[in-house]
């Protein structure tokens, strides 16, 4: 019998490992081969015999940290046997959610029946939220969702200060994957109304909308609503017997507002083939946003292209805002 055969959830404990006959420097020969990855104390994560990658290496720096995050949650929620859940960005990250900032070196729980709180190395545990569990789709117990989308926009985030931010773009992915409704988040953010950053939360959460399908579109979004623009998301268009959406469209003006962040290409909704390797990919996608771009113009729309540095900068979005604007007014007077 091997550890992959006693492992659940991609991890596996000391005591399951000794079980099988692996001892101290048997676990230590396959942590240097790469067989198994300490998580904490007493659990490993373990790598399938013959598999080309290990479930803790992702295809970038952002997706192992991830990948490592959900074991390491998963290991924690199974060493409380019951007694804790995943919460925070590690509940949000176990139901396969979307995140930005979140410092996912750090692992949340929250206790099931008490109010007392503990830090240890890599991991905190917070009293219980007094909410019944929810639970992944592999079985794993985190608190509510709409809990855990407050709970990301109050605790650190990478740098140190909470980021309400954070709440906005895991509640809309939230809402597209139907986890929560807008009456259990208000639920929840009366829950923490003690805590110094709710109100900020508050106040960007009655911004979400699960027609973002990206964290450049909720923070584009957000941005262009402070600056006074009223726009509808994933607008769909049809030229030539295609559809296509765009982004986000101004209100009663033919301009589009799209977010062009790292492979972000919208296709033709009635679908189009795909390349195999990456390379080809982005060359495919370059060729159809540009194609895409040609034909909606043809149709009289006018389009401000949106980087993911303009999102840092409005006075810079606003003007290709208004440029797109001063283009489709032209257009209708000439």
């Amino acid at each position: 019998m091997q550890p992959a055969d006693l492992a659940d959830h991609g991890v596996i404990s000391t005591a399951s490992l000794r079980s099988i006959g692996i001892g101290p420097s048997a676990i230590r020969r396959r942590v240097r081969q790469h067989e198994l990855l300490p998580l904490v104390r007493g659990w490993y994560a373990v790598r399938l015999p013959g598999s080309a990658r290990a479930p803790w290496e992702g295809a970038d720096r952002f997706e192992t940290a991830k990948l490592r995050h959900a074991l390491v949650a998963a290991a924690l929620v199974r060493s409380f046997e019951g007694r804790a859940v995943a919460s925070h960005a590690s509940a949000v990250v176990l139901h396969g959610g979307r995140l930005w900032q979140s410092d996912l070196s750090t692992a949340h729980l929250a206790r099931v029946a008490d109010d007392h709180s503990r830090h240890r190395r890599g991991a905190v545990i917070h009293p219980s939220t007094g909410q019944p569990p929810n639970h992944t789709p592999t079985g794993l117990a985190t608190v509510p969702m709409a809990w855990a989308v407050v709970q990301v926009g109050l605790v650190p985030v990478v740098d140190g200060r909470p980021s309400p931010m954070e709440s906005l773009v895991c509640a809309d992915w939230a809402l597209a994957a139907q986890l929560v409704t807008r009456g259990e988040l208000d639920v929840a953010i009366d829950a923490h109304g003690g805590h110094p950053h709710v109100d900020a939360v508050r106040r960007l959460l009655g911004g979400a909308d699960g027609r973002h399908e990206s964290v450049g579109e909720t923070r584009l979004a957000h941005a262009l609503r402070h600056l006074g623009y009223t726009v509808v998301p994933q607008l769909e268009v049809r030229v030539n017997g295609r559809s296509y959406f765009a982004d986000f469209a101004l209100d009663a003006e033919p301009v589009l507002v799209e977010f062009d962040g790292l492979g972000k290409y919208l296709m033709a909704a009635n679908g189009v083939p795909t390349a195999a390797d990456p390379a080809s990919r982005a060359r495919f996608a370059v060729a159809a946003q540009r194609r895409r771009q040609d034909e909606l113009e043809q149709a009289g729309y006018e389009f401000a292209r949106i980087a993911w540095a303009d999102l840092d900068d409005l006075g810079v979005l606003r003007a290709k805002v208004e440029r797109a604007r001063d283009r489709a007014r032209r257009r209708r007077t000439a």
